[in-house]
């Protein structure tokens, strides 16, 4: 055999492999961005390209809400109960803001989740928590109180005391977290919060 034909014969074999390798692999569904580069490089008309970044965003949003959903079982499997450890009205165990936090930051961040809060004030003081995930996705959670002007507190110590328990309670709400002791105490009353002191 000549060398001419032995490389003939490997190069037949090596294309008999790769249409082998090329009919076992699944054909994967295009992604509208692929799509919109092939009609790109095609000539597609500008209503055409309009039309494939409509669909490009609906397909983004759906994978980053797919992408929250995941990320937030993912997380709650994680999550520990959270200890109650401080004492407020009438002896009753609860945890702090610094408690809720130390729990589940780290845990939402290695899943690429985290939260910030937004607050407004009227006759109430209204918080928001609002739970975002890396990709995009977000929902919120808001809940409003009066000012907690139980025991000695002044006016800023009051309003603090109230945004810092709407904050621990719309993180709860928006995580799905047991709310424990705080359940009853949605109205400002009767609370104590030792974040700001007597």
């Amino acid at each position: 055999m000549t060398a001419l034909n032995l490389t003939a014969d490997i190069s037949a074999a090596q294309a008999k492999k790769d249409r082998e390798l090329y009919d076992a692999t699944p054909s994967m569904a295009l992604t509208p961005m692929q799509m919109i580069d092939r009609a790109a490089m095609s000539g597609a008309s500008p209503e055409t390209l309009d039309k494939l970044m409509t669909l490009q965003e609906r397909w983004e949003k759906n994978e980053a809400l797919k992408a929250f959903n995941t990320a937030i079982a993912d997380a709650k499997a994680e999550i520990k109960p959270i200890a109650r450890n401080k004492t407020g009205h009438n002896n009753m165990r609860y945890a702090d803001m610094a408690a809720v936090a130390n729990c589940v930051d780290g845990i939402l961040s290695a899943h690429g989740l985290g939260y910030r809060y937004r607050s407004t004030q009227d006759d109430k003081i209204h918080v928001t928590c609002i739970l975002f995930h890396r990709l995009g996705h977000s929902e919120e959670t808001a809940l409003g109180a009066p000012a907690d002007t139980t025991g000695s507190k002044n006016v800023v110590q009051a309003i603090g005391s109230t945004v810092t328990y709407l904050k621990r309670q719309t993180l709860g709400l928006v995580l799905g977290l047991s709310a424990g002791d705080d359940d009853e105490r949605l109205q400002g009353l009767n609370r104590a919060e030792p974040d700001f002191g007597p």
